[in-house]
């Protein structure tokens, strides 16, 4: 439903935030650098830059590194130019820190989406942000020879997931200490503070045995060259157990969650296209008729947009012309004979092939993680810490884990490329004529 921070924008924290700055010893190393005070790139690519090379230059291999650049890359369809890049990144030179500063310019496609990107040839590091860039991945370095070493780090929360928030990747861990590292101009704020302790406790609950031996919360900031750390016996336990009810959802009754995913629809529909209504369009009468033909994906049943709408839809031409509903267990043979645009809405078992890159995404079941990349169908089990191929529906039948995805026409070719795929069954869709 939520990433981690979209959750966290959601919520109104106590004054001070649940964890206060002030509860966390801050420590200043020092380096007797200044950094240059303009810096002519966005301060999000600058932080990605600085956690990516970070963990390149300590021995990650850099395909890994740059694993969410290229599966944006991938998304965007700019794989070679990705690639290009990639090679050119060797150290901390000049040409590899232009490179890095646009290579992560694709990481929006896969975490945001194609709407927010731009493309990565309009970033242009000057030498100021250059020079500040490699000064704080060497502080970072230095960083993690005084308090590392570190044992994991790049890692999601599988079994910690739940119905509100199914997205988030942690940065670091250390034996007892969970990291995270922000490179701010500022001081911390309750918005980080929350963020590290929702990856506890998500930590906590997943599969990773590492959390276990956590008794520490950390952050640090390249940028001011600070550490801020805080023990886990100076945080309450009702501050944890809050946090874990009322913003992750553990325990969440269903009235809660139905109410959570209603208010998150109507939000979706208010705030996810500000283009004002165009009587031009076809059968737009009103904002919210003209918003659901905008953003959302179909219903055969309904004529228009459903709510789980496809992760992209590249061709935005289909907005002009007219959607041609159809139902039944293949495409209708016009697509292929005037090569149409098309919406899909169908079942399917599937697994990942070797050496390839999740990108499906589920946006209708409860049984699988929300906006999160699908690796299999199969249902993971939390306490089991198994995957299952098969489960008992409300009547009591057993039945495949054959989850419904709703993919654009490249997609549902690039899903047939990339999975292994068996019992596919076609529900309906729409193509645009």
């Amino acid at each position: 439903m939520y990433s981690v921070t979209q959750r966290i924008s959601k919520i109104k924290q106590p004054r001070g935030g649940y964890i206060k700055r002030k509860d966390f010893t801050c420590i200043t190393l020092e380096d007797g650098i200044e950094l240059n005070s303009q810096e002519n790139i966005h301060p999000s690519l600058i932080g990605l830059v600085i956690d990516y090379m970070t963990r390149f230059c300590m021995g990650t291999p850099k395909e890994t590194a740059f694993h969410i650049s290229i599966l944006g890359a991938k998304i965007a369809k700019n794989e070679f130019v990705a690639y290009k890049l990639l090679s050119k990144i060797n150290g901390l030179d000049t040409e590899s820190i232009i490179s890095a500063s646009k290579l992560v310019g694709y990481d929006v496609c896969y975490r945001a989406g194609m709407a927010y990107f731009k493309p990565v040839s309009e970033i242009t590091p000057d030498t100021n942000t250059i020079t500040n860039i490699i000064t704080m991945i060497k502080r970072t370095l230095s960083f993690w020879e005084q308090y590392g070493p570190i044992i994991k780090d790049g890692f999601t929360f599988e079994g910690g997931y739940t119905s509100i928030i199914s997205a988030g990747d942690g940065d670091y861990l250390t034996k007892d200490t969970l990291w995270d590292l922000k490179v701010l101009k500022e001081e911390i704020k309750p918005k980080y503070t929350l963020q590290l302790l929702i990856y506890l406790i998500m930590g906590q609950h997943s599969v990773h045995k590492e959390f276990k031996n956590i008794t520490q919360l950390g952050i640090y900031n390249p940028r001011l060259n600070k550490v801020y750390i805080i023990k886990l016996d100076a945080i309450s336990q009702s501050i944890i157990d809050t946090v874990s009810r009322d913003v992750i959802g553990y325990g969440i009754s269903s009235e809660e969650l139905k109410e959570l995913h209603t208010a998150q629809l109507d939000e979706l529909k208010k705030n996810f296209f500000k283009t004002p209504i165009q009587k031009s369009s076809p059968n737009a009468n009103d904002s919210d008729d003209y918003l659901d033909k905008k953003i959302y994906g179909y219903s055969s049943k309904k004529k228009y947009m459903s709510v789980a709408f496809p992760p992209k839809i590249i061709d935005e031409s289909i907005y002009e012309k007219e959607p041609i509903f159809w139902s039944g267990n293949a495409l209708p043979s016009i697509i292929t004979q005037k090569n149409l645009s098309y919406i899909v809405r169908f079942k399917a078992c599937f697994n990942l092939k070797k050496g390839k890159e999740p990108f499906v995404m589920n946006k209708t079941s409860f049984l699988y993680p929300f906006n999160k990349a699908l690796t299999t169908s199969d249902i993971y089990d939390s306490k089991s810490k198994k995957y299952y191929s098969q489960y008992l529906d409300k009547n009591g039948n057993i039945v495949k884990s054959k989850p419904t995805l709703i993919l654009t026409s490249d997609d549902f070719k690039l899903f047939q490329e990339l999975y292994i795929v068996k019992d596919l069954e076609i529900l309906d869709g729409c193509y645009f004529l």
